[in-house]
């Protein structure tokens, strides 16, 4: 009945690899659910969601972070430059060719992938201390000289990047306000923990 049932062994390797093991487990995980999607955004005013919101974009990308760095052992300090990358390749594919957003995550994806491999290659040819300098040097080279530059040419983000309500479409729904980001927010963080999971 508690936490972890003493003398309960796992028969086989379904059981040893469930994710909610014990009814608690189970329990605990359906009150998470029911507080993200129907609590929070209840009780919470319009700055706890958007601060949610900062929360839970930054959990999307520390997963990738935990998936280079954690699962495969890669050491990087420029992930952050590929996810810029992405996101103004989404942002850019919405704003000036009106591209849905589904399609624009995903081509996002491919180039921050592709930008990825231009700076991944010639870093497996070292390791240690020098593979750590070559992704700073990634995020250096990405954000100050094409970023920076590319969006000071442009008038700054402010004027190019500011992504009006209901420029965000997944099929029918529009997405107009914070609470509804936060609820794209929150979709997006359980879709990605359960395929870490399974890749784990």
């Amino acid at each position: 009945m508690g936490y972890r049932p003493c003398g309960v062994y796992h028969q086989n390797y379904r059981q040893d690899h469930a994710w909610w093991q014990t009814h608690f487990v189970r329990g605990k995980m359906i009150l998470l659910f029911i507080t993200l999607y129907y609590l929070l955004p209840k009780i919470a005013g319009l700055y706890l969601i958007s601060v949610a919101n900062v929360i839970g974009y930054t959990i999307l990308s520390a997963m990738g972070v935990q998936l280079l760095i954690g699962y495969c052992g890669q050491v990087t300090l420029g992930h952050a430059a590929f996810l810029a990358v992405g996101a103004y390749t989404s942002t850019l594919l919405m704003l000036q060719l009106n591209l849905p957003y589904p399609i624009t995550l995903v081509l996002g994806g491919i180039t921050g992938g592709l930008w990825c491999v231009l700076f991944g290659l010639p870093s497996a040819r070292v390791k240690g201390f020098y593979l750590i300098m070559s992704t700073m040097a990634a995020q250096f080279i990405t954000v100050e000289f094409f970023i920076t530059q590319y969006v000071s040419q442009i008038g700054g983000r402010g004027v190019a990047f500011s992504i009006p309500p209901g420029t965000v479409k997944i099929g029918p729904w529009s997405i107009q306000s914070e609470l509804e980001v936060y609820y794209l927010m929150v979709t997006l963080v359980v879709l990605c923990t359960f395929m870490m999971a399974n890749l784990l």
